[in-house]
């Protein structure tokens, strides 16, 4: 099986598959379709593996004995990071490789390590299998984001993205129903399973099990799409060496080789002083909180996509230009990392507020908020993306405004969810939130694909999506829990999020300024100025 980009373009036009509509400006075509049909499916289970953890916490807390701050760290910091250092590199290799092989392996890796969790008996184990989930969900953005703007033609892209961005909605959804039926009925269905010992296997276990098999079967479903065409591939060395040539970029120690290799001694040095200045950081932090885990996952993945920004500059200075050396690039992305990080805070602890708060059960708190979930999220989803495609018509800036609506007028609805004692109120301004905050993810994700030439999409997917997933996930869903733990308040740790937000404002209207310049001319100039041919 080829997985060179440039054969694989040249066996899809051979069979007759779909042309590259983003060279042309015609329509999609009807193949196109199907594959983001697959592609939607791929994130449904994404976000479903990643996310029933929400709904198993309080369960998996009594089981374990965990705190909040551990509980932050195994949905967020644990998954989140490595997520970040294998995914940068699927970013490039993306742009080289069969898009459909990378993320068919890693929808196997994540499928198997969501079900391994239910076997954790601890929170080293139940880390490990989380770190497992995060290192193959990796593949999925940047190898699905860059499929679609191959598929689609830029006036379409936002729309396809946002409905790809449905299906982890509901994927989310259906990780909070089918993990709170399973945590309710299994007590009793398990007597009818007629395994012996089935009983002995606690409920939340069970769900790990359930929401992780299906991804099995649509990995195969990937690895048959075929491979949209684009523009020649930038690899010139052989697979192993390309696959070591961009590992080295994040994995330490591996960093200091390349560095070494191309930049010398001073590249080294350059780079062991950003180690120095991340451990000691990490090192006071860890003795300040004594969450040892968490800052050293942390400085992990700061020192990860530091080297790599460092050996991307160096490798391929067009790229970088055009991403996190362009300030444009740099607002969206902290920008939109804010809303992101808030939007991980409600999400993760919603359920384990409306248990702990409101006296809910997990059926009835999955069912509920899965339900709000997936109305919000796709009004929210399909609207921000339709709106976002007709104003970028008439204001390049509409994806930066849409942003900015999402961050301020979620705000009231996030009072109401988390200070109500009213389990209909919560549900309501849970629906009310949701859809307020997904309207910006469509486009928000085709203005990374916009901000970059097109045989970049890959890397700018990855570049944007995982420094945000980064801050998102190892930031907020920990910082939220250390405050419950610390104030023995949950509302008070999610509330705590809000803080934020003026520094979120600032750099998304600074951007949207910006934005005016960041035409599709002044890009190729840019670019060729730092040496693309």
């Amino acid at each position: 099986m080829t997985i060179a980009s440039d054969r694989a373009s040249a066996s899809v036009e051979a069979t007759g598959a779909v042309q590259a509509p983003g060279a042309s400006g015609e329509r999609a075509q009807p193949y196109a379709y199907y594959a983001l049909l697959v592609l939607t499916c791929a994130g449904l289970l994404n976000y479903a593996d990643r996310n029933v953890l929400s709904i198993l916490a309080e369960s998996i807390k009594a089981d374990l004995q965990l705190s909040d701050q551990q509980l932050g760290f195994l949905y967020g910091t644990a998954f989140a990071v490595f997520f970040a250092v294998v995914g940068i590199p699927m970013g490039r290799l993306a742009d080289a490789m069969s898009r459909k092989f990378l993320m068919a392996t890693g929808l196997t890796l994540w499928s198997t390590m969501t079900a391994v969790s239910g076997f954790a008996g601890s929170f080293g184990h139940l880390a490990a299998a989380r770190v497992g989930v995060g290192l193959g969900e990796a593949t999925a953005n940047p190898c699905s984001h860059s499929m679609i703007a191959d598929f689609f033609p830029k006036r379409s892209r936002a729309t396809a993205l946002a409905v790809y961005l449905v299906g982890t909605t509901l994927g989310t959804a259906t990780a909070l129903g089918v993990g709170g039926l399973i945590l309710q009925h299994w007590p009793s269905a398990c007597q009818s399973v007629g395994v012996a010992g089935a009983c002995d296997v606690a409920s939340w276990q069970v769900a790990f099990f359930v929401v992780g098999a299906p991804g099995l079967v649509v990995a195969l479903l990937v690895a048959f799409l075929r491979e949209p065409p684009r523009a020649a591939a930038w690899r010139k060395a052989p697979l192993a060496a390309l696959i070591f040539r961009e590992f080295s970029a994040t994995v330490p120690p591996l960093t200091l080789l390349a560095l070494g290799r191309e930049a010398g001694a001073r590249g080294v040095l350059k780079n062991l002083a950003l180690a120095g200045a991340i451990i000691a950081l990490a090192v006071g932090l860890g003795l300040a909180t004594h969450d040892w885990p968490q800052w050293i996952a942390v400085g992990i993945g700061a020192y990860s996509i530091g080297s790599w920004a460092q050996i991307l500059r160096m490798r391929d200075r067009p790229m970088f230009a055009l991403t996190l050396g362009c300030p444009t690039f740099l607002l969206a992305l902290f920008g939109m990392a804010i809303i992101g990080c808030l939007n991980g805070i409600f999400h993760f602890w919603a359920a384990p507020h409306a248990i702990r708060a409101l006296g809910m059960s997990a059926s009835a708190a999955g069912a509920t908020i899965g339900a709000a979930t997936v109305a919000g999220s796709i009004i929210g989803i399909m609207a921000g993306g339709l709106i976002t495609d007709w104003w970028k018509l008439r204001d390049p800036r509409a994806p930066f405004w849409m942003a900015l609506i999402a961050l301020l007028a979620q705000i009231p609805a996030v009072g109401f969810m988390f200070l109500t004692d009213n389990p209909t109120i919560f549900v309501a301004a849970c629906f009310i939130q949701v859809l307020i905050c997904q309207c910006w993810a469509g486009g928000a994700a085709a203005l990374a694909q916009d901000l970059v030439l097109p045989r970049m999409r890959g890397t700018g997917s990855a570049c944007f999506s995982l420094i945000i997933i980064i801050i998102t996930l190892a930031m907020g869903p920990y910082w939220s829990g250390k405050i419950s733990t610390l104030t023995g308040s949950l509302t008070m740790g999610i509330l705590s999020g809000l803080a934020l937000v003026p520094v979120s404002v600032v750099c998304l209207v600074i951007g949207a300024q910006r934005m005016r310049r960041e035409t599709e001319e002044a890009r190729w100039v840019r670019a060729r100025a730092h040496g693309e041919p």
